[in-house]
């Protein structure tokens, strides 16, 4: 009891320990026995206000500091269970009982199977343990970032170690560094050392000054092409520069590296060498093409991401070859499924080549049943896996056809993607790279408590399991925003909420993911310049384009794909363009809309998603949210005040952008939840004033009230008010519109460029790449295990099972 009593003291304040004690009192009273955070703090508000506690209270005390972190608490029996986050990814559990007579930290076993007992009602029979998924164990001979502050920025950390290794241990990590460059080739010829020639780490060092002395007595801008035949007779081969100055700047760097080793002069060498030539990147789900498939099911932001990212990695790798003084193309292959009843898009082309690159395709694979038969037809992308893995099977040959041999970098996107790139991964012995774009467990509120009433739908189970199993056997991880990662001081990253969970009857994940690991990095996309740009940049605007959507989107009554007039076409437009997905909100923003008198006398409202027959959407979540667009339209008498646009190819977004931009309108991007935002920075981009929610992505890319604004889109009155507030600014400054825009096109160009994307991810993967050479051994062997047990006793069987 005593030591129960210290703790107590160390996490309340002595004289406000009674206060703490009727709080839970009050907690045990009411019918609901499981609360979330927001649920704790409106009853902890509701307490301070019934005992008319003070601000200070309710803001500063020790009890207000532990209960805010509380980030969920359930009643079993005669105890109260708390999961207090008390710093970022970093958490306690506990139980108290119920008459206050004693705390004590408990484990986060106990922890889940109280709540487990809660969810089921039961405990079980205590026959057989519950299932309990631990990662953690694989990590205990890994570095850890220490500071939650550094999550996300895995890069710098592992930079760090790498140059302490090279310091403290030379003669082993110089050695490893150099079997690293020596194994480098491209297109069967040796890339950088011969290891013909220099067959040994001893003397290199000596080796390497030699060669800096010789190079700096060349003219500097001596080219390759002259110096080659004298650099290959010492064992020195294509890779190092384009000129005498560029080879010698680079041998430098390594020379450093292994005299004075430091992690900038890491990042300068590695970011040197061409040794990425062939990438791959894995998109199996949804519609992926280049024209008519934006707002098909399953089909959006993430198919724009990819292309841009294409583009933009083949023009960073080409200029990377040129300045290493190698002629060489690099070659990039999207992989995704082919649909062969295709409807109206390219999705039944095998091969297509990307616009606007130079090497770079899609390469698509039909997905096959049990049977070994084609799959025709499209499918969901949570009723995908039964077919991921044959489809990894027969997508491994055709990669190694396209690319005559091993890809140097296989990404995988979203949950489906990234299981398709670990096991391509795995069989092929490449470097992975995992990118989420949105998990779905944070999307769905109690998504794995409730698991088994969603799983006809969405088969949490599986999509859940393979993010695990993506997550810990991927090299790097990248993320669009730090709130992908680890959220903020109050609330849960997407990637964090895997830390701790219970699916109920099925599995108990105690550390199902490491935040802590170097391998977590931040790297925001950009747009595409050349389709986003300002709308008062006139001369490289299309007239044709202009005249076309002008008409479509304001005047053209005649169409019949298109829904609603404009009684006065000419009133400043919201503008909000998205898929119809529960969590885009859509309903939302046209309900905000329909309650503001203020908005529909200034404005109307114009937005671009999905379809608006109902008969021709074949998406369930789809077909809901049309109904419910209908149904406000109806409630509010809309009619006049909207008008609602099917979804807009990619190619002409930019000029709507523009088109609503030149009628001093804005865009609204109203989810529930953002992952990051791509359509936030094409509008900014384009010079359109920018309103995104404060969940998410967002938060990072808008500086709130400056470059844009941020809300909060749970409820439509709190968007309406954002909304509000601003046109009544502008109505008394006319300046404050132009103000928002010009400030929201400079945080785009000076933060989120394609060009310092492609850098980051190619040096990344070079680094990562050095680490995964220099670690190979009995920790990573061991994780490869258990993830296989994993996906063998649990992924694929329950895989199995939805054919």
């Amino acid at each position: 009891m005593n030591n129960m009593n210290n703790l107590f003291a160390e996490i309340i304040k002595g004289d406000e320990q009674s206060e703490f004690l009727e709080f839970i009192s009050m907690i045990v009273s009411f019918d609901e026995h499981f609360l979330l955070r927001n649920d704790i703090l409106l009853k902890f508000k509701e307490f301070c206000t019934e005992y008319k506690k003070d601000e200070n209270f309710f803001s500063d005390s020790s009890t207000a500091n532990f209960i805010k972190r509380i980030s969920e608490l359930f009643l079993v029996d005669d105890n109260i269970f708390i999961m207090h986050r008390f710093a970022i990814a970093r958490y306690k559990f506990y139980r108290l009982n119920i008459n206050c007579k004693y705390i004590e930290e408990v484990d986060a076993s106990v922890f889940l199977c109280n709540k487990d007992i809660y969810f089921q009602g039961f405990a079980g029979d205590g026959s057989v343990l519950p299932f309990q998924i631990d990662f953690m164990p694989f990590y205990d001979y890994s570095p850890s970032i220490r500071d939650s502050k550094s999550i996300g920025d895995g890069i710098r950390f592992l930079n760090k170690h790498l140059s302490s290794s090279l310091f403290q241990k030379s003669s082993e990590w110089g050695q490893k560094l150099f079997d690293f460059i020596r194994i480098h080739k491209l297109s069967g010829r040796s890339l950088l050392v011969n290891g013909e020639i220099i067959k040994k780490f001893d003397g290199f060092v000596e080796l390497l000054e030699d060669t800096i002395l010789l190079l700096k007595s060349k003219d500097p801008d001596t080219p390759y092409a002259q110096l080659e035949n004298d650099l290959q007779k010492i064992g020195f081969e294509a890779g190092w520069g384009k000129d005498a100055k560029r080879i010698a700047e680079t041998m430098e760097f390594l020379y450093d590296l292994f005299i004075e080793p430091d992690s900038d002069i890491i990042e300068k060498f590695i970011s040197r060498i061409p040794m990425i030539s062939k990438i791959a990147i894995i998109s199996p789900h949804g519609w992926f093409g280049q024209k008519n498939v934006l707002g098909m099911p399953d089909t959006g932001g993430q198919v724009i991401y990819i292309l841009d990212q294409v583009r933009a990695l083949e023009k960073y790798l080409k200029e990377e070859f040129y300045l290493a003084g190698i002629n060489f193309v690099p070659k990039i292959i999207v992989l995704t499924r082919q649909i062969i009843n295709c409807e109206h898009t390219d999705c039944g082309l095998k091969h297509e080549k990307i616009v606007d690159t130079e090497n770079a395709y899609i390469l698509r694979v039909p997905f096959k049943n049990q049977n070994g038969e084609i799959v025709k037809d499209w499918v969901s992308r949570f009723k995908i896996w039964p077919y991921l893995e044959r489809f990894a099977w027969d997508s491994k040959n055709e990669l190694l056809s396209e690319f005559g041999g091993r890809p140097d970098l296989i990404i995988g996107n979203y949950s489906d993607g990234n299981l398709v790139a670990t096991l391509l991964s795995d069989q092929l012995d490449v470097i992975q790279c995992t990118i989420a774009h949105a998990l779905e467990k944070t999307k769905y509120l109690f998504s794995d408590l409730y698991w088994k009433d969603m799983e006809d739908d969405y088969h949490f189970s599986i999509q859940f399991t393979a993010d695990m199993i993506s997550m810990n056997k991927s090299d790097f991880i990248i993320a669009s925003t730090f709130q992908e990662i680890a959220g903020t001081d109050m609330t849960i990253g997407q990637y964090e909420s895997y830390h701790c969970f219970t699916l109920p009857g099925l599995y108990q994940v105690i550390n199902g993911v490491n935040l802590f690991h170097p391998k977590f990095n931040i790297v925001p996309p950009g747009v595409d310049e050349n389709l986003y740009f300002p709308f008062y940049l006139f001369e490289k605007r299309n007239k044709n384009l202009y005249e076309h959507w002008t008409q479509r989107i304001f005047y053209d009554n005649s169409l019949k794909d298109v829904y609603g007039t404009l009684d006065n076409p000419e009133k400043c437009p919201i503008f909000a363009m998205s898929r119809l997905d529960k969590i885009k909100n859509i309903p939302g923003l046209i309900e905000a809309f329909g309650k503001s008198e203020l908005l529909q006398k200034e404005c109307n409202l114009i937005f671009a998603g999905g379809v608006i027959h109902f008969e021709d959407s074949k998406d369930k979540e789809e077909q809901n949210q049309i109904r419910s667009i209908y149904s406000l339209m109806d409630k509010y008498k809309l009619y006049g005040k909207v008008r609602w646009l099917p979804s807009i190819d990619k190619s002409d977004t930019g000029e709507v952008y523009r088109i609503i931009a030149d009628k001093k309108g804005i865009f609204v991007q109203p989810a529930l939840f953002e992952a990051f935002g791509l359509t936030v920075l094409e509008a900014m981009q384009s010079g359109l004033p920018t309103f995104g929610p404060q969940f998410g992505g967002p938060s990072e890319i808008i500086i709130d009230s400056e470059s844009g604004f941020l809300m909060n889109t749970s409820k439509p009155e709190l968007i309406a008010d954002v909304l509000e507030k601003f046109f009544k600014k502008c109505n008394g400054d006319e300046n404050f519109w132009k103000m928002i825009s010009e400030a929201g096109i400079k945080r785009v160009k000076e933060k989120f460029t394609w060009n310092l994307y492609s850098q980051k991810l190619i040096s990344f993967t070079k680094l990562y790449g050095f680490w995964r050479y220099s670690t190979a051994g009995q920790a990573m062997i061991k994780m490869d295990k258990y993830c296989d047990l994993i996906y063998h006793l649990l992924l694929k069987r329950r895989s199995a099972n939805l054919l």
